[in-house]
């Protein structure tokens, strides 16, 4: 009886919220994605993001593919999307209709030879929005290739020293502008690494559960 109340009283409540409000409360998702890896900061940004029990996005790039293996298996093991960035990481990869697919094709082929596998979440150095023309997009999403920017920019990256308390500004103001779902951009580098912890507490704090943005990911 006591169940049957408890159970009847936790429906009038969400009822009595869907008439005052019009809705009950949206869930709100944080994907958090990290480019530019691996490097030496990325067993460090790994366990802290056990620590938030969060998952993550890495998206890598080909040499550092070759260059820290340990770090990508250790990113399989634990349960994270290991996504692709490219070759280049500068405007050549735009340079030609066929040069965005050869890169990420390139770049899977590293992710193969590494781990037997290979991987369909993509991101373009700079974001795909405007860079990728509409037919380097076409021939993307035709291989297969799920594209996908961000929508939230703490700035992490700007200059070669990181003011961390504007970055935790630039994430709070980014937030309260994303609404339900927060794609956000962060780099795998030392200031991201030391600060990653207040990052990830002030975006459980803005009310966000945090999602895994795999090839399955829909928004």
């Amino acid at each position: 009886m006591r169940r049957f109340l408890f159970f009847a009283m936790a429906a009038a409540i969400i009822l009595f919220s869907v008439i005052v409000n019009g809705a009950a409360p949206q869930k709100k998702v944080a994907f958090i994605t990290i480019d530019d890896g691996p490097t030496l900061n990325t067993p460090n940004i790994i366990e802290t993001l056990k620590a938030h029990k969060a998952g993550a996005a890495f998206f890598v790039l080909k040499d550092r593919i070759e260059t820290y293996p340990d770090y990508i298996r250790m990113m399989e093991n634990e349960g994270f999307t290991i996504g692709l960035h490219g070759v280049s990481h500068n405007g050549d990869i735009y340079a030609t209709p066929t040069s965005p697919l050869n890169e990420m094709n390139e770049t899977n082929d590293a992710l193969y030879r590494l781990l037997g596998r290979r991987s369909m979440v993509v991101r373009t150095p700079f974001g795909s929005k405007p860079s990728l023309t509409d037919r380097q997009r076409e021939l993307l999403t035709a291989a297969g290739y799920c594209i996908f920017d961000w929508n939230v920019d703490p700035r992490d990256s700007i200059g070669a020293v990181v003011d961390k308390e504007a970055v935790l500004r630039n994430l709070k103001e980014g937030l309260e502008d994303a609404g339900p779902t927060a794609v956000i951009l962060l780099h795998d580098r030392k200031s991201t690494a030391d600060n990653l912890d207040r990052i990830l507490t002030l975006v459980e704090e803005a009310g966000y559960e945090f999602g895994t943005l795999d090839e399955n990911t829909v928004f």
